[in-house]
């Protein structure tokens, strides 16, 4: 089996090491990240864009050997709270997009442990037969990995994880390369779970990432910037949410603004809020849990077995070791129509163990009870039962039955079980093929914006205005106005996080990443770290052009052309053509891109990626 070392130094200051691992040839090589990557993007989503339009050709089909799967770690992973984090950088098999999705835990530590200077990991190529990649103390090999095939992700985990030693590995569904597949790390616990990063993964037969870190690296004086940020995370009001009950609070929230999918997205409330929200989920609460060095301990473990909690529903004895987060009660609650806490915790358990994304697997089972209640499909599955639903998981992750059409997800599954029909693909709720997550737009027009032009499709972790319009702030959130500038902000910021790979939730706004990289010696300036955001946002746009995407693409679902029922103060609600088109045209211009959504040669030279875009759009 392949193995290689990699020098550790003494002392860390800037990461610059790229390993490549290649399958087909189980060779492992290490290089030297060019230095005017390294200034232009930093590290994670930036620099995975630029690797991905070098390195990957166009067209490439993203569950082939061609594509390159890329672990990207930041500068402060192991140094900084809130940072043991990691990206996974790919081709969508989902969408065919750009693809970056981030994951939390004790893994990405233990990897910067045992690798102190590694950018990212390449993966390459596919494997003969199931491998492992082992990590410990500069060392990096591959084993077979044959008798672990079939396991599940909490099972696999079990066969290394210990104090040190952290896995990130592949389920059924990554193994069966469902299109929604997630990475996951920590037993369970963590994922990177959006566009099929672990179908890419089960594609080249990678079953498992080990890493075993005794020791962390030598720094330069960071100990008071640390002792600092710590306590702020720990106290500050600008985190006490996350502190104080995490994603679960925003249930009432969404409910309050009619923002709360549920039927499929055909309405804006559920009719008892009181049985899925905080309050609900807090009977069976037995703990906190939070990744490696991080005070805010956002993590809740439910346990109603445990808890001795006198519930009803399907699975009174259901228990998840993290969550269920706001996404999955949403999407595998509230949009389904299961409004039983059990329900939702068992449901939640059985996403993270096979390895699936609880967004898109919530809207594929939510449109599955649509199109079945009409006739134009023929299953068991009907709204709110659970049960059901269930066995649609265990069939979706072994792709058996109709589960091996639902594997493609909503936008396929309406073509391949549907035959196209209209109804089936208005049911189908994703923009470029990924799955909505929990947040109606039409109770939130910016967020409709916030969608359609994210660039891995439809997402809420690349801006969320609905934060300062439908729930807090002075924006109208129903009509047009003022939204495009909100989005480009925060998905410039939030492309420096993940450039960063730090927590969303763990306050690292431009000044403070600023104060930090220095006292690493990066020499750069808040300017500097928001031409970074920009750059990576627009890398990321110029690899989608690339991959034959355009503006037709940065659509919004037609269902929101329809009125919205049940939405409070959103009931009744629509967004139109004519209004959408506003928003998009607001949101090119003050982007610098052309009608058609390229970023201009000027916007390009002034960022200086001309050499990233195709030769059509270079200067």
């Amino acid at each position: 089996m392949a193995q290689a070392t990699v020098d550790t130094p003494e002392q860390v200051t800037q990461l610059e090491t790229l390993v490549r691992v290649n399958l087909t040839d189980e060779q492992i090589t290490t290089e030297t990240v060019p230095q005017e990557y390294r200034d232009r993007f930093i590290a994670g989503k930036g620099l995975g864009a630029a690797l991905l339009l070098d390195e990957v050709e166009a067209g490439v089909d993203p569950l082939s050997p061609e594509n390159n799967l890329y672990f990207m770690f930041g500068p402060l992973t192991g140094f900084a709270p809130g940072t043991s984090r990691y990206g996974a950088v790919t081709k969508s098999p989902l969408t065919g997009t750009f693809v970056d999705s981030y994951s939390g835990g004790h893994f990405p530590t233990m990897v910067r442990y045992a690798l102190p200077d590694v950018l990212a990991i390449a993966i390459e190529g596919r494997a003969e037969n199931p491998m492992t990649l082992r990590i410990t103390e500069g060392e990096l090999a591959l084993e077979d990995a044959t008798e672990l095939w079939g396991l599940d992700t909490k099972e696999t985990a079990r066969q290394f994880e210990g104090k040190q030693t952290k896995t990130a590995c592949i389920g059924p569904a990554g193994e069966n390369e469902v299109a929604y597949a997630t990475i996951s790390s920590d037993e369970g616990t963590h994922h990177a779970g959006r566009g099929g990063v672990g179908a890419v993964m089960g594609s080249k037969n990678l079953k498992a990432v080990v890493a075993t870190g005794n020791s962390p690296p030598k720094a330069p004086d960071i100990q008071q910037l640390k002792v600092e940020h710590t306590q702020r995370l720990g106290t500050d009001d600008e985190v006490s949410w996350a502190r104080n009950g995490g994603t679960q609070l925003i249930v009432d929230w969404t409910q309050q603004v009619g923002a709360l999918p549920s039927h499929n997205w055909s309405r804006g409330t559920v009719e008892n809020v009181d049985d899925l929200n905080i309050d609900a989920f807090s009977d069976g609460h037995v703990g906190t849990d939070s990744c490696f060095g991080c005070p805010v301990a956002c993590g809740h473990v439910v346990d109603f077995e445990e808890s001795n909690t006198d519930v009803d529903g399907a699975f009174p004895g259901a228990s998840v070791d993290w969550g269920p987060e706001y996404e999955t009660i949403g999407m595998m609650g509230a949009n389904t129509d299961i409004t039983n806490v059990t329900e939702v915790t068992e449901l939640a358990n059985l996403a993270d163990t096979l390895g699936m994304d609880t967004i898109s697997l919530g809207n594929v089972l939510s449109w599955l009870m649509e199109v079945t209640g009409a006739g134009l499909v023929d299953s068991d599955l009907r709204w709110g039962d659970a049960e059901a639903a269930a066995e649609v998981i265990h069939d979706i992750a072994h792709r058996d039955g109709i589960g091996d059409e639902l594997a493609e997800g909503t936008a396929r599954a309406a073509d391949l079980l549907c035959d196209g029909h209209p109804d089936a693909r208005e049911a189908a709720v994703q923009v470029k093929g990924l799955e909505l997550p929990a947040y109606e737009p039409r109770a939130s027009f910016s967020m409709a914006l916030a969608y359609a032009t994210a660039d891995r499709g439809a997402c809420h972790q690349r801006a969320f205005p609905i934060g300062s319009d439908a729930l807090g702030g002075e924006r109208d959130p129903h009509d047009t106005d003022g939204h495009a500038e909100v989005v480009i902000d925060e998905q410039d910021e939030t492309a420096l996080t993940y450039s960063m790979v730090s927590c969303s939730f763990t306050a690292y706004n431009y000044e403070r990443v600023c104060e930090w990289l220095n006292e690493l010696a990066y020499d750069v300036t808040v300017e500097d770290l928001e031409a970074v955001g920009e750059r990576a946002w627009n890398a990321t746009r110029l690899f989608n052009l690339r991959e034959g995407f355009e503006r037709d693409d940065d659509a919004l679902p037609e269902r929101f052309t329809t009125p919205l029922e049940r939405g409070g103060p959103a009931d009744g609600n629509t967004i139109t053509e004519e209004q959408f088109e506003t928003m998009l045209d607001s949101y090119y211009e003050q982007r610098g891109w052309t009608e058609a959504g390229e970023p201009t040669p000027e916007t390009l030279a002034r960022l200086d990626i001309e050499s990233l875009a195709p030769e059509s759009q270079s200067v």
